[in-house]
């Protein structure tokens, strides 16, 4: 870990506060767009996505094994194949985009480098990237805890059988249940072999924790860098309009109020430009994210009810993660499209009526441009806070149905 990485604070500077966490997340695992493709990036790009494959290849191997004779143990197979298999896409997907990606994040710093001349527009960028970088410490220690629960169970439950029960032939169970190859793991005889392949699962623990927390993080931080250019760009209209309306208008002050606010626009439709390049990189796996996360939170509530011990609070911990997961892509479109929406309200209420025909129309056509909103645009839905309520309420709901049931 790089010496003061979470003592972050509101006085750094863009270039350091800039996808600070989640630059060191994606680095860990090779998938930081800007990083060069040399070959020891190729080289753990290639043993996290091989190991991260095998595993969820082996994990529903088995659940479909114990499909029929124990649902039970299949469905707590199923979690963390789920989990596995979404995050294995997404870093894919990064693979595939990290040249776009690079870009995107170029524009939007060199974007937002334009708004930190400013002091008070400076500050508010200074506060989001401080309440980036908090979120991103937030999901990644939810994940790291979860994880860290997976990994620790058996070697707990081996503790209190050998030294409680005193059994001295007890194995030590994997902390991921798979198939590979056999369905019961013991029957690899090796206990080297066997303690390497515990080691490779508990990694791709690991690689989920980073790649979960990295790719989520990228996507609040874009969203939140976009939103507070949106932010920015109201004060730069209020502030435009505003010092050629103080008193009567002159015609020439009209040319240049056009001339200013055509300016804003171009960087208005700057903004815009780079939220549509990041909706086309990210929109599938947002839209494989909420429909894997929706079986994910129904399975792990049936598993709540269901299993006892320290697995409670494994699935306990799982639930909450699911939730910050679906709460961070909500929020981030939610914050986006409200600070859009919002230009609409500054320019309203400011002094347009005092300015010409000429300048009516374009602050007309900022206004129309506006209400349109910035939705993140995914196949049959998009993210939103009201959406976000919906699913908590509807799996409460089940969840409450399935605990009077059983």
């Amino acid at each position: 870990m790089a010496p003061g990485l979470f003592q972050f604070s509101r006085t750094d500077s863009l270039e350091v506060s800039f996808f600070r966490i989640c630059k060191w997340i994606l680095r860990f695992l090779g998938f930081w767009p800007p990083d060069p493709l040399n070959r020891r990036t190729i080289i753990k790009i290639v043993i996290n996505l091989t190991l991260l494959g095998v595993a969820v290849i082996g994990e529903i191997r088995l659940a479909w094994i114990l499909g029929t004779r124990d649902p039970l143990q299949a469905l707590d197979v199923i979690c963390p194949f789920l989990t596995k298999m979404v995050t294995w896409m997404k870093l894919v997907c990064f693979l595939i985009y990290r040249k776009e990606l690079e870009l995107i994040l170029k524009d939007l710093f060199e974007h937002c480098k334009k708004d930190t001349k400013n002091f008070e527009k400076n500050s508010m960028i200074a506060k989001v990237s401080h309440f980036i970088s908090k979120w991103c410490v937030v999901l990644y220690l939810n994940h790291l805890f979860t994880s860290c629960l997976f990994a620790l169970k058996p070697l707990i439950v081996w503790g209190y059988q050998y030294f409680v029960k005193e059994d001295r032939n007890i194995w030590v169970s994997l902390p991921f249940q798979a198939a590979l190859p056999y369905e019961d793991m013991t029957q690899v005889n090796d206990k080297t072999l066997y303690t390497f392949i515990y080691c490779c699962l508990a990694h791709t623990g690991t690689v989920t924790i980073f790649g979960l927390s990295g790719v989520e993080g990228t996507f609040l931080s874009f969203c939140m860098y976009i939103s507070v250019s949106y932010e920015c760009l109201q004060e730069d209209f209020k502030m435009t309009v505003k010092s050629h309306t103080l008193n009567n208008i002159k015609p020439m002050n009209n040319d240049v109020l056009y001339n200013d606010l055509t300016k804003l626009i171009r960087r208005q439709q700057n903004i815009i430009e780079i939220f549509k390049r990041f909706n086309q990189v990210y929109k599938f796996m947002v839209f494989f994210h909420f429909v894997f996360a929706s079986i994910t939170l129904g399975i792990v509530l049936v598993n709540l009810l269901l299993i006892s011990g320290i697995s409670k609070l494994i699935y306990l911990s799982y639930a909450l993660g699911a939730g910050n997961q679906l709460f961070t892509y909500c929020y981030g479109v939610e914050s986006v499209n409200k600070n859009c929406f919002k230009l609409t309200e500054v320019l309203y209420f400011s002094d347009w009526y005092k300015c010409n025909k000429k300048v009516k129309h374009l602050i007309l056509f900022v206004l129309i441009k506006s209400q349109e909103g910035s939705a993140l645009k995914v196949p049959f839905f998009s993210p939103s806070l009201k959406l976000f309520a919906s699913i908590i309420q509807t799996s409460g709901s089940y969840f409450t149905i399935l605990q009077a049931v059983l």
